[in-house]
């Protein structure tokens, strides 16, 4: 079982790694609105699918010292399918024309932020 999660995990790297490399050549892997328009919709696909996958490897292998960006993207994504998660980026990108330059991933993350009570964000906090 052990050895059938590696040969996976290896398998999905190498696949990530190759369908990435060509857009590091163009200035690194955070897409944006340019990028997310021009993309097919197997790519977005493939994008929040594999968000989603490192965001969960991350969080399963580092417990509560995890990254706050992998633990939000967790909790964002994990009642939500990847199309569903998909379509709301598209939705962002249609209605805020003027946010190309916003990374998907700030666009799932803000998503996110709104739907959390202010004392979680921190708004009640004072400096």
């Amino acid at each position: 079982m052990g050895r059938g999660i590696g040969i996976w995990v290896l398998a999905t790297v190498l696949i990530l790694a190759g369908a990435l490399s060509a857009p590091a050549k163009e200035g690194g892997f955070l897409w944006d609105g340019n990028r997310w328009t021009q993309a097919s919709m197997d790519g977005k696909i493939g994008y929040i699918w594999g968000l989603g996958n490192l965001a969960d490897f991350e969080v399963s292998s580092g417990g509560p010292k995890a990254g706050a960006i992998s633990q939000a993207l967790v909790r964002e994504m994990k009642n939500k399918t990847v199309s569903q998660v998909v379509q709301e980026v598209e939705e962002f990108y249609q209605k805020n024309p003027g946010g190309m330059k916003t990374s998907v991933i700030e666009v799932i993350l803000q998503r996110y932020q709104k739907s959390m009570p202010p004392a979680t964000r921190g708004e009640d906090k004072k400096p």
